[in-house]
């Protein structure tokens, strides 16, 4: 039940992910293998996605899970035009980073790397604590600090 819970809140990021890199111009896509077993819950959530899917219960599907020795969901598999694999997952990064995680190269893994790093040394106290309207803290009396 986990791997589902994960897989229903990186479609929303995903979903959006997408729809801006095709906004840009970048020439990937997106194929959906389902590993649903009820036909109906894959046209219901197929319909309301943007990107590709191959048929529902395709013989394909079992033999790319395979080939991908896709053991965790949600895993999305990067290929390159010459059909090799690139990545084996970026399920993660796309959830941590977004359009960032794009093209999804070493050279793009290492600089958000980098990125996170520079993040997490100018990180204070109060970088933690402030957001939005919340700047801070109750005492045990109940007063704001």
């Amino acid at each position: 039940m986990a791997s589902y819970r994960k897989c229903t809140e990186l479609t929303p990021k995903l979903v959006e992910f997408y729809t801006k890199l095709k906004e840009n111009k970048e020439d990937f896509e997106i194929v959906l293998i389902s590993l649903e077993d009820d036909e109906e819950s894959f046209n219901q959530d197929f319909k309301t996605k943007p990107w590709l899917a191959l048929p529902f219960n395709d013989k394909s599907g079992s033999k790319l899970a395979r080939h991908f020795m896709l053991s965790t969901l949600p895993t999305l598999v990067i290929l390159g035009p010459d059909g090799k694999t690139r990545h084996s997952n970026v399920a993660e990064a796309i959830d941590d980073y977004g359009v960032l995680a794009y093209p999804f190269t070493p050279e793009k893994f290492q600089e958000l790397k980098e990125l996170e790093k520079a993040k997490v040394e100018a990180q204070t106290l109060e970088s933690l604590l402030v957001s939005g309207d919340l700047n801070y803290v109750l005492g045990k009396d109940g007063a704001k600090v």
